[in-house]
């Protein structure tokens, strides 16, 4: 059975949970759920923060025009720029969390 910590949530965004038992990521943007393993989320996460946001050159932010790869195969994201500048800023701050809830059990000798 799922237990789920929540690494980020915001009801405007989407949100990025993580399992505890089988720790796997979901993470919901817009109207996908992504469900990923532990070293395909790590991938996700530098792959987005790798992207060069600032370089397309869309004339209008909110145009989508930008294809995002994901871990899943045959699924790709088709996001505006400022689209792709929200989901950046999430994951950041879902794998901050994630990073200080593994460093908080390390001190403490409990799961996160």
């Amino acid at each position: 059975m799922c237990q789920y910590q929540t690494l980020f949530y915001d009801d405007k965004i989407g949100y990025v949970i993580r399992c505890l038992h089988c720790e796997n990521f979901q993470i919901g943007y817009g109207n996908v759920l992504i469900n990923l393993a532990t070293p395909d989320f790590y991938d996700f996460v530098e792959w987005i923060r790798d992207c060069p946001i600032d370089d397309y050159g869309a004339t209008d932010p909110s145009i989508k025009s930008i294809i995002i790869p994901t871990p899943c195969d045959g699924l790709k994201l088709y996001l505006s720029q400022r689209e792709l500048k929200e989901l950046h800023n999430m994951l950041e701050s879902a794998d901050s969390e994630w990073k200080s809830q593994e460093m908080l059990q390390l001190f403490t000798n409990r799961p996160a």
